[in-house]
This record gives structure tokens, sequence and C-alpha cells, in this order.
């Protein structure tokens, strides 16, 4: 009985003893402030010219009365963006999500595609992360998730709660 309890806990270590796809808790992640926030321009309209727009999409509506909240993907070469748009406010956006799979940009803190992962993320050390993962970093409402393929950053996905 000991044997199979040992090898139960055994199989459950696994994960984080290889250090693969694993989450840590980040108390500074956000995508809006700090210092791994998205570095966006402050308008809508700034933001549909930060390069050669590929493709934008209306996704969804909502209807809040005196407000409607307009969910919209946003394409670049190498950047894919979901924002909220308010019919009240139709320069104020919030960042949805954001998924960055481009050198070229140069909006996440200090993730960059292409790049070393930083040497600590918050107080989590990454050198013992595994050469290829998918790393998250979770503050208290937002999400930074990062692919890594031979040491090096293949991807940085935000997932953000909008106000």
């Amino acid at each position: 009985m000991k044997l199979a309890a040992a090898l139960f806990a055994a199989f459950f270590a696994l994960p984080a003893w290889a250090r693969g796809d694993i989450s840590h808790f980040v108390d500074k992640i956000s995508c809006d402030s700090g210092p791994y926030a998205l570095k966006l321009p402050e308008t809508y309209d700034a933001l549909r010219k930060i390069g050669p727009l590929k493709g934008e999409k209306l996704l969804r509506e909502q209807d809040h009365g005196t407000y409607r909240a307009r969910y919209r993907d946003l394409q670049f070469n190498g950047l894919r963006l979901n924002v909220v748009t308010y019919s009240n406010d139709p320069e104020k956006f919030q960042v949805v999500f954001a998924e960055i799979r481009s050198p070229h940009w140069k909006i996440a803190g200090p993730f960059r595609q292409g790049a070393a992962l930083p040497v600590r993320v918050g107080d989590v050390e990454t050198k013992t992360i595994r050469s290829s993962a998918t790393v998250e970093f979770s503050g208290a409402e937002d999400t930074v998730r990062v692919r890594l393929v031979g040491r090096k950053v293949s991807s940085v996905t935000y997932l953000c709660v909008p106000d």
C-alpha cells in the first residue's frame, strides 16, 4: 500500500519535477500596468495604426443599456489583438487577448519573441524551466503565457480581464 501511495505521489509530482508546462503566481502580472504590461497606445484609433492592419472583425456585441461593448479582433503581421471598445467612449479600448509571434513587436514588457526568457519574472527563477515548455505567469486577474522553444521565446500570449 505504501508503494502504491508513493508511486501515486511521484506520478503527480512529475510535471513540477520536469519543470515543463507550469504556472506561477506573480503578483505584478497585469495587462495594463506594471513591469509586465502591454505597451500600447492610449486610444483605439492610435491602436489601429501601430502597423499595417491585415484584418479587423467584430466578434460580438453586448448591450449594457446606456452603452454597447463591442469585442473586436485586430490582426497585424505577427500580432493579434482582441479588444473591447465602448459606444459611450469610442476612443477607449481594453485588451482581452494579445498574441505576439514576431520580434517586430516590442510591446510585451520584458518578453520578446526570439529572445531568451528573462532570468527572473517576479520572484520566479526561470533558469530551471525546461528549454521547450509553455509557462504561465498569472497575476490577480491577468495571465501571460510564454511558449519556449530551445530556450527562446516562441510566442507570448496575454489573457486579460477587462474592467
